[in-house]
């Protein structure tokens, strides 16, 4: 602001607007003096006749009035005006006050963001007759369209004349804000897909959810599969009527053996076996064969009738449990 007030009283010495020297003078002092209102009448009396280049630098003066007290709007469209009329120096200065109204406006943007201010970003309007309100302006976008103004204008300043210092640190200054505006986009656009896609996953059908196997349903890497064999001989132990496989293989290996699950097969003894069933009439045995046939009968019913008693008596043991 100093700038502004030091190339005004500057501008009142200057040949082409030396004939305004005092009253830019008093602008200048009431512009000071905080004094806008009497300082912009000055300005609106001083300007009845004057020329071309005279009108440029009370728009000029005006545009100090309004900058001093904050109110860059109408501060830009002074310097607007002086800038377009203007010559010179004037033009100039008026192109570099144009560039710094904008980088001022969006160091203000800049400065309000989460990321730089590190607040937290504005809650949402609540629900209710406010609703349909329209949101407040972006301060992203905001700051860089405040940033592109003021490039432009220090850009052209430059273009005029490249090698005054204030304009060039400037442009640096709006060129590392620029890129610094790019970074939080991109993170921001980053964290918004990682937000929609959790909201796809968790607005997935809640039965998918249901469906997925329990840690109690998984099956225990630990537990290895139980042997066809020993689940046999678990069946059996909790069934004691069924029998023993192996006592099918013995009856495999002794045909001759009966079988002691049909008693009603056997021969009881003191009883004559029933004969095969032959086309052909028996043949006659004598005294002696029938002798030694019967004492064999006799003694395959006991081997039956003690293999009856252990199968019973293996029926009214308990079942030893192995949990």
């Amino acid at each position: 602001m100093s700038a502004l007030f030091f190339f005004l009283a500057c501008l009142a010495q200057q040949p082409p607007t030396s004939a305004l020297g005092p009253g830019l003078k008093r602008v200048q002092e009431l512009a000071l003096a905080a004094q806008k209102d009497e300082a912009l009448a000055l300005c609106e009396e001083l300007s009845a006749g004057r020329t071309s280049r005279e009108r440029a630098a009370l728009e000029y003066a005006r545009g100090v009035v309004h900058a001093g007290a904050n109110e860059r709007e109408p501060a830009r469209e002074c310097f607007e005006r002086s800038r377009a009329d203007g010559a010179g120096e004037l033009r100039l200065s008026s192109m570099y006050n144009l560039g710094s109204l904008a980088l001022e406006q969006g160091e203000e943007w800049y400065h309000k963001l989460p990321e730089v201010s590190g607040q937290p970003a504005a809650a949402p309007p609540p629900a209710g007759p406010a609703q349909g309100a329209p949101p407040g302006p972006d301060a992203l976008a905001e700051a860089r369209k405040s940033y592109l103004a003021a490039r432009e204008r220090f850009v052209e300043r430059l273009r005029a004349q490249w090698n005054d210092a204030d304009t060039r640190a400037d442009v640096e200054l709006v060129q590392r804000r620029l890129k610094r505006l790019d970074e939080i986009e991109k993170q921001r656009k980053e964290e918004q897909q990682k937000k929609d896609q959790q909201k796809q996953q968790d607005s997935k059908d809640p039965k998918s959810q249901q469906d997925k196997p329990d840690s109690k349903d998984k099956p225990d890497p630990d537990k290895q599969p139980q042997d066809p064999k020993d689940k046999d001989k678990d069946q059996q132990k909790q069934d004691p009527q069924q029998p023993d496989p192996a006592d099918k293989d013995k009856q495999k290996q002794d045909p001759q053996k009966p079988d002691p699950q049909k008693p009603e097969d056997q021969p009881q003894p003191g009883e004559q076996p029933k004969p095969a069933p032959q086309d052909a009439p028996p043949p006659q045995l004598s005294k002696e064969e029938v002798t030694r046939l019967l004492d064999k009968l006799q003694q395959l019913e006991d081997q039956a009738a003690k293999l009856r008693a252990q199968i019973h008596k293996a029926r009214r043991v308990a079942v030893k449990k192995d949990w």
